[in-house]
């Protein structure tokens, strides 16, 4: 069931509790004060009556000491002369004999059997469709005489008042319940139309369409809750672009590193099955050997680093204090042979101070930045490898004047198997993995790698060590 025609449903539930209680209560309460009023007025009445027959039997039969029991009949037709109502009527009784009246059986005789001295009581009784208050009085004349006065007058107004009044009320509480039911479904339909549109905006989310927003805007939880969504519908979209870009970026791993060890796999295969198949001479052997080894060794490094890249990925580093300018002069001794047999220049300098961090991870890096560095200069030039302090950072800095990186390549540069020139970087043994792996290594140290490039003026490599976070 819609949430609507559950508001409807609940709403018409306790409208018509509240309306039907209402009446009742108040039609109840009316027809208490109505019955009340003919009550006081039937015991006024009785009241009267009785008053005036026992003046009468006082001031003409009390002094002549005779009977006056054959003159009650006439004293009850003088006294009824005397009413002002033709509403009530009564009986007068002497000793449970009726001497002025209809029948004695016309009486409830749960009233007789009730009445007590000096007392009054009375009864409400239902003949023919008609109501009727009875009330009786007994008192004791002379000694010898027990004369009841019974009184009754007709109440059915008061019932028919209170019937016209169910009737008036039920049809007034028919009206309402139609005009507040139409307002109800027309209020609800109106409130629940946002939470209509949301559903549809969800559905449509979860069929794939990441790119539906909430245009709900208002000022209740509703619109608070098209924001929660919206805010939500933001996130879920850009986690899913972020696992689109991950496949894909897994997809091009797969298809770089299978194009990557193809080539070498080809040479070793080739030289190695000429090897096998033909006689050649011991010259072409060696070269023959020389090309299956420099490729084996090439796939021993893919291999190495790609390993590497995996190892970061899954474990932490254990930090030690270590000594810039010892770490950058033991970098420079490493790779001073490879750069100064290209006819290139290595200018170090470093500022002493002390980082935290994993002194071989950190070689591995900056090795491989220098030997970036070495393959993009042309000889004769020179490479600038320095460290110096600033604020609260140690920044390295690696400094070529070769052919530089073009601005659209940069933001791609640390991507696996990702090379600006291949034909380039294979003639000189890349793979596309070594900025990959210095990127894994310096995120693992809280670092930053900043790139400024100019094409054919060169590349600075710049190396942010927060030394509050080392």
């Amino acid at each position: 069931m819609r949430f609507r025609y559950k508001l409807l449903l609940i709403n018409i539930i306790f409208l018509s509790v509240a309306l039907c209680l209402t009446g009742y209560l108040m039609i109840q309460k009316n027809f208490q004060l109505a019955l009340d009023t003919q009550i006081n007025n039937a015991v006024e009445e009785n009241n009267f009556i009785e008053a005036s027959v026992q003046h009468i039997i006082i001031s003409e039969y009390s002094q002549t000491n005779v009977d006056y029991t054959d003159s009650l009949a006439a004293i009850g037709s003088q006294v009824h002369n005397n009413l002002t109502t033709t509403k009530t009527n009564f009986y007068i009784l002497e000793n449970d004999h009726v001497y002025y009246g209809p029948d004695r059986e016309t009486i409830p005789e749960k009233l007789l059997d009730s009445a007590s001295m000096g007392n009054k009581n009375y009864i409400i009784v239902e003949k023919s469709s008609s109501y009727y208050i009875y009330v009786n009085s007994m008192h004791i004349i002379d000694d010898s005489h027990e004369l009841s006065i019974v009184t009754y007058r007709d109440i059915s107004e008061v019932y028919k008042m209170k019937d016209t009044q169910v009737r008036y009320e039920q049809i007034l509480v028919i009206l309402v319940l139609a005009v507040c039911s139409i307002l109800t479904y027309l209020f609800s339909y109106i409130l629940t139309k946002p939470m209509a549109q949301l559903n549809q905006i969800s559905d449509s989310f979860a069929n794939g369409d990441y790119s539906i927003r909430s245009t709900v805007h208002t000022r209740d939880e509703i619109g608070m809750l098209s924001d929660k969504f919206n805010h939500m519908a933001d996130s879920i979209e850009k986690q899913i672009m972020q696992l689109n870009d991950m496949v894909k970026q897994r997809e091009q791993f797969v298809a770089d590193f299978t194009h990557e060890i193809k080539t070498p796999m080809t040479t070793i295969i080739g030289y190695a099955d000429t090897l096998r198949s033909k006689e050649l001479s011991r010259e072409n052997q060696l070269m023959a050997a020389n090309y299956i080894f420099s490729e084996g060794k090439r796939l021993e490094q893919l291999s190495l680093k790609l390993f590497d890249l995996i190892y970061l990925g899954q474990h932490h580093i254990k930090k030690q204090p270590i000594y810039t300018h010892i770490l950058g002069q033991d970098i420079c001794k490493t790779v001073e042979p490879s750069i100064t047999a290209n006819n290139l220049t290595l200018v170090a300098e470093f500022e002493e101070a002390q980082i935290y961090g994993d002194s071989d991870l950190l070689t591995t890096a900056f090795i491989n930045i220098l030997d970036n560095a070495r393959k993009a200069s042309n000889a004769p030039a020179s490479i600038e490898y320095t460290g110096y302090i600033e604020n609260d950072n140690y920044i390295f800095t690696v400094t070529d004047h070769g052919i530089g990186i073009p601005e659209e390549h940069i933001k791609h540069i640390c991507d696996e198997f990702y090379m600006v020139d291949k034909s380039r970087s294979r003639q000189s043994g890349g793979a596309g993995l070594g900025l990959s792996l210095v990127a894994a290594i310096l995120h693992c140290h809280d670092a930053v790698m900043d790139i400024e490039s100019t094409p054919n003026q060169g590349t600075c490599f710049k190396i942010i060590f927060n030394r509050r976070l080392s």
